[in-house]
């Protein structure tokens, strides 16, 4: 053997937590599997960061050149054990220092010993750090810390801590990557966290501290406690914000309890709830820190004197009944003593110098879609389902009730104690039971902890607290404000709140403190701020309104200022600014829908259709078609419609424009019929253009070109006499159109071009694309493929522009055909797969079948024609069906695929799949081309 030598070293020693229980469970045989699974992902990355083996048991002592390398490994080897079929969890230690290395010869390992033996105080202290992390925590000593050059991984300070075996306590730091959440080590015999206090050493279990204890687990927040704790740890006041039920109480207790080593001489917890008198704030202050009244000095003086050289923490919890007299004492603390921090929480700001908000937001809602990994980690579904088991331990996350948990954690949206009193309520009822209750969760949601504060027993004693804090001007405006749906501007609110008792000029005012209370939430956007209200606020606020006197007239006034702004919407759609339009109509769409839902229910339906004759554009160009045709059917039947000619045609003429685009021809048809005849009784010229033009547009997809052709000259005839460029670039669209589905090229070349002209010329980005997309076309159907890709991009990136979700699924459709032609398959399926879905939920069923088409030839190209020829049948009978005609050009290249797909298969294969596809609803075809898509997307 060898002769011992010296050396500066880096150690680093795991060890997998739980491994014994874990074997009684698994059993011996899983459990070797386990084993040799952990020491081929651990064996594999050593050899990645060029660390050796040293010593290996339930974990392993590892030595490396570089403390960098070191810490990459133990982060790597975490996430790697996170894999394993059933995941571990291990504690590491990293310490540098001086080891004794001793290299036994060939004969003593043939014999059993080590080839390398570590010796030296540094193999103690690696233990001892080891023995204080808890599983998944990766603890360094000072001497690690300063041997890493710069690292992505974050460090952590934990403070010092005293250790069996060794004689100064030392520094622990801890080291993850940008998610991890840093905690104290355990605090046991091992180890145990010190600060130093006047130069003397103490443990934190000894910090005076009044922290309560928790008897249920800290769900989630790991950011937040991250970022507070890092305030605490650098501000003196910092306020955590929110309404109540959002968790800041067990915020401020769990980054309360992460700081005792910071603040030697205590960390002190006021609950200020029970105190009615703001004069009882400095008294219950005094009490808690046992500072007693000395005669002939203010209380608040002689607290002062006491914490002057102190390093404490104050935690002032629920300060908003008595926000003026926290903030006093918050002030004259913090002027008093350099060395003291206060976390506060309060439903408002303390407007105190110096003083940091940090608003604690509801827990973050799963994704709808989200799959059984995600939802196991999300903090909302965590937070229901762990005080779900308090009341029901037989409760489990299970892939049947995932929906329903879902559903129930985002329709409460993630406030913690919703979720909590909803968990109380699975011992009688299912999740889903719940949900369909939560129509009224103010009576649902009432199974708080009897010795919990009165207010925090149910959710309406919750909003009660805040509402009863409110000035009555403040209560009128929230009452007001929960008329709006999906959020509102500054603008708005001054209209539909400015009203007596309150006046527009001070509904800013109110908002402004309705935001700083918590109780209304605003967001940034692109044109100024956005304000919104959750929907258990709403809810409350709604009930007081509908019991107010001016419930009737908040209502009516919300409705006309979204009329205004349908209209604005309408003519914005006309110009130069229409994706600007188009956003204020998608952010104001929940608004519009509301009003339009209090019209067709009260006494003026006229006003439902005026809002569709509004939002027609609006509708197509955004594929809410089916939800406008729902609202004028419902408009249409109401007796104040009925009654007048002049709204019943605009019924008609809107409801035919929607059928016409989901190619309804025969009912499209009949309504434009009668309604032209209407306004050609009442001369209304514009009108009378407009449903000719959309009449050519039934006709042509009916098959008539002669008749369409017919009725949209008389329509250009009309928009030119009056001035009326916009229509007269629509006439001259169709048009076009008309003379693609001809095959007259240069009526179709004359048509776009003069379309295109004045499109251009008027700013009309969404007719500038369409006029593109119908020249791509034509160049593709008559074999000019550079010419059709460039139309085609061009008209993608104007629908884009416009905000033309219709325009752009279409130059994409056609994009797709094009790299068809061209062989590329893989592009062609990755566009076919996602515009067939949008036709599908636009309801755009001739362009759903022509897609489903394309993907019958990118099966049968693929090498699957049984596939191919089921699509193709599945597309002849949904058009039989539908009474979908296709064009001379269209029907050429459907007879030109089936010769294609009919010489792939044998007659009899051809029949049997033809055969099937007829007998496929077009759901299960629509599925089964999608799945082929999915089947066919190349590994990454």
């Amino acid at each position: 053997m060898n002769g011992p030598a010296t050396e500066i070293r880096v150690l680093l020693l795991t060890d997998v937590v739980d491994s014994t229980k874990l074997s009684e469970r698994l059993g011996d045989e899983v459990m070797a599997g386990l084993w040799a699974a952990h020491d081929r992902a651990a064996r594999d990355l050593l050899r990645e960061w060029r660390g050796r083996e040293i010593d290996k048991t339930d974990g392993m002592l590892l030595m490396f050149q570089a403390a960098n390398d070191a810490v990459r490994y133990v982060d790597a080897y975490h996430r790697a054990l996170a894999t394993l079929p059933v995941p571990l969890r291990a504690r590491a230690g990293l310490h540098v220092g001086p080891v004794v290395l001793r290299h036994n010869s060939d004969a003593d390992v043939a014999l059993g010993a080590k080839p390398l033996e570590v010796d030296g105080l540094a193999k103690p202290t690696v233990a001892r750090v080891m023995a204080a992390a808890a599983g998944g925590q990766t603890l360094l000593t000072a001497e690690a810390r300063a041997a890493l050059a710069d690292t992505p991984l974050r460090i952590h300070c934990h403070g010092h801590w005293a250790m069996k075996g060794l004689g100064d306590p030392i520094e622990l730091f801890e080291v993850g990557g940008p998610d991890k959440v840093f905690e104290l080590p355990p605090d046991s015999e091992k180890a145990y966290q010190v600060a130093r206090v006047d130069d003397q050493w103490q443990a934190v279990r000894e910090i005076p501290n009044n922290l309560p204890q928790q008897v249920t687990s800290f769900v989630g927040r790991e950011r937040e406690v991250r970022e507070v704790s890092d305030l605490v740890a650098t501000t003196r006041l910092v306020t955590l914000l929110g309404m109540g039920g959002l968790g800041k109480t067990r915020l401020s207790l769990r980054v309360a309890t992460n700081a005792l080593g910071l603040f030697p001489d205590g960390v002190w917890f006021l609950d200020l709830a029970p105190i009615r008198d703001p004069a009882l704030v400095v008294s219950e202050a005094a009490q808690t820190l046992g500072v007693r009244e000395e005669p002939d000095r203010p209380l608040i003086q002689t607290l002062c004197l006491a914490v002057k050289s102190c390093r404490l923490l104050l935690i002032l919890d629920n300060c908003e009944h008595v926000v003026k007299a926290s903030a006093d004492f918050a002030a004259a603390i913090l002027r008093a003593s350099p060395k003291v921090h206060i976390l506060a929480s309060s439903r408002e700001a303390l407007r105190v110098p110096g003083e940091r908000s940090y608003p604690v937001p509801p827990l973050p809602l799963p994704d709808q879609r989200a799959d059984m990994g995600a939802l196991t980690r999300s903090a909302a579904v965590r937070l229901f389902v762990e005080r779900a088991q308090l009341h029901k331990p037989a409760f489990a996350l299970n892939e049947r009730d995932a929906p329903a948990v879902v559903e129930l954690v985002r329709r409460l949206e993630g406030i913690p104690l919703a979720l909590e009193l909803a968990a109380a309520r699975v011992r009688s009822l299912s999740v889903a039971e719940i949900n369909a209750r939560l129509k009224d969760r103010y009576k649902l949601l009432t199974g708080g902890g009897r010795v919990l504060l009165e207010r925090q027993q149910t959710l309406r004693a919750l909003v009660d607290w805040s509402y009863e804090l409110l000035t009555p001007s403040e209560q009128t405006v929230l009452n007001r404000l929960s008329i709006f749906a999906g959020g509102f501007d500054l603008p708005a609110a001054e209209t539909v709140c400015g009203a007596e008792p309150v006046s527009s000029d001070d509904v800013l005012d109110h908002l402004s403190s309705l935001v700083e209370k918590s109780l209304v939430m605003t967001g940034e956007v692109e044109d100024g701020t956005r304000y919104r209200m959750l929907e258990t606020i709403r809810d409350y606020a709604r009930e007081k309104l509908q019991g107010a006197d001016d419930a009737a007239a908040t209502a009516e006034s919300h409705c006309q200022h979204y009329f205004a702004v349908a209209k604005n919407v309408r003519d914005g759609l006309k110009g130069s600014e229409q994706a600007k339009w188009v956003q204020r109509g998608e952010a104001e769409l929940d608004n519009m829908r509301a009003a339009i839902a209090g019209v067709l229910t009260g006494p003026d339906a006229v006003l439902a259709v005026k809002y569709a004759v509004a939002l027609t554009s609006f509708w197509t160009l955004r594929g809410y078609t089916s939800e406008g045709r729902k609202i004028v059917q419902a408009a249409r039947s109401q007796p104040a419609v009925k009654a007048s000619d002049i709204a019943y045609a605009h019924a008609l003429f809107v409801e035919a424009a929607l059928a016409t685009d989901q190619n309804d021809h025969a009912e499209a048809r009949d309504m434009l019929e009668t309604c032209l005849a209407l306004r050609r009784l009442h001369g209304r010229p514009v009108e009378i253009a407009a449903t000719l033009s959309t009449l050519s547009q039934v006709q042509l997809q009916g098959g008539d070109a002669a008749g369409a052709a017919a009725s949209e000259r008389e329509a250009l005839a009309i928009f030119r006499e009056i001035g009326e460029k916009l229509g007269e670039a629509i006439a001259l669209l169709h048009l076009g159109q008309i003379a693609v589905y001809a095959g007259d090229e240069a009526l179709a070349h004359s048509s776009l071009s003069d379309c295109l002209r004045i499109a251009r010329a008027i700013e009309n980005r969404e007719i500038e694309g369409e006029v593109h997309l119908r020249l791509g076309e034509w160049a593709f159907e008559h074999g000019r493929h550079r010419d059709a890709r460039n139309d085609l991009y061009r008209s993608l990136e104007l629908s884009r522009e416009a905000g033309d979700r219709r325009g752009e699924v279409h130059a994409l459709w056609w994009l797709g055909r094009t790299d068809l032609q061209a062989g590329d398959l893989d592009a062609a399926r990755g566009r076919f797969d996602d515009v067939l879905q949008t036709f599908r939920d636009f309801e755009m069923r001739e362009e759903l079948a022509d897609c489903l088409e394309d993907h019958a030839i990118l099966a049968c190209l693929d090498g699957e024609p049984a596939t191919a020829a089921r699509l193709a049948g599945a597309t002849h009978e949904f058009r039989r069906r539908r009474d979908l005609v296709l064009s001379p050009v269209g029907q050429r290249r459907w007879e030109q695929r089936l010769r294609t797909l009919r010489e792939a298969l044998p007659e009899a294969a051809f029949n049997e799949a033809w055969t099937r596809g007829r007998n496929t609803e077009i759901d299960d075809a629509i599925a089964a081309a999608q799945a082929h898509a999915t089947d066919r997307v190349p590994a990454r």
